[in-house]
């Protein structure tokens, strides 16, 4: 390593490239290069496939919450035809009944035009 001509760089460059041999020479040839620690993960837990078992409780799972939203539904229409029950009787109460079909169907229209 000492016949690394670095006569055409720069002072600064010189004085690494010195720097990094003796360290190179100081460490000798047999030494281990030095590695930077890095935190080790933990190993990944080993998967299996699922069993049959397990397809059976998650579907039981699924079916669980399927009821649940079934129910939320039920009692969403159950207020719904509650609330429109009531408007209608609101409505129902308050109109009063007239027979105005009667004077459009007694009073013929005076002229009808033939085409």
């Amino acid at each position: 390593m000492s016949n690394v001509n670095t006569d055409g760089l720069p002072v600064e460059m010189q004085q690494r490239i010195a720097e990094i041999i003796e360290k190179a020479k100081a460490s000798g040839p047999m030494a281990p290069p030095q590695q930077q620690q890095q935190p080790q993960q933990p190993a990944a837990p080993i998967q299996r496939p699922p069993t049959l078992m397990d397809h059976t409780v998650a579907l039981r799972q699924e079916v669980a919450a399927l009821r649940n939203e079934l129910h939320a539904v039920a009692q969403v229409t159950d207020a719904v035809g509650q609330a429109v029950g009531e408007l209608y009787q609101t409505f129902l109460g308050e109109s009063q009944a007239t027979d105005q079909s009667s004077y459009y169907q007694a009073e013929a229209p005076d002229e009808v035009a033939d085409y």
